[in-house]
């Protein structure tokens, strides 16, 4: 296994965690304003920074993971490689099934209007909830990758 490799597994893991547990207390802060600019500015860049930072850390995560997971016997020998694909796939499916889908609608309602109505807010708890759920997910694959048990 490569230095560069782990060097860059490492680099991807710090952009997809760092980015995904700060949109969350980015976009609360954004709301206990209840200010429809500040959360349109903040909606808009929590889904430019998924882009950026989440979707590239997490595809350079599993990229690079699978290419050091040979030097450890293969993902089929390895049980907290196999916990490490089952938890960041589920935090994945939360994202790309539920968070981005509401970020989305919560843009066109913030275009539509300019104030903040229970449709916003309903979608806003969602969000919430299951975005504290997929940060969740991820967190337990540090303790497998640094101590390589299951």
């Amino acid at each position: 296994m490569g230095v560069n490799l782990k060097i860059l597994h490492l680099v991807c893991a710090c952009l997809f965690l760092g980015n995904v547990i700060i949109s969350g207390i980015w976009a609360l802060l954004a709301e206990r304003t209840r200010n429809h600019t500040i959360i349109s500015f903040s909606n808009r860049l929590v889904l430019i920074t998924d882009a950026l930072f989440t979707f590239t850390g997490a595809v350079g995560v599993v990229w690079t993971g699978h290419l050091m997971a040979h030097s450890f016997g293969g993902e089929a020998n390895q049980l907290w490689i196999q916990w490490s694909y089952v938890l960041l796939s589920f935090s994945g499916l939360i994202w790309i099934g539920v968070l981005v889908p509401i970020q989305l609608k919560q843009r066109t309602l913030l275009r539509k209007s300019t104030t903040l109505g229970e449709d916003y807010w309903r979608l806003s708890r969602i969000w919430q909830i299951s975005g504290a759920i997929a940060t969740l997910l991820p967190l337990p694959i540090v303790y497998l990758m640094v101590t390589k048990a299951a």
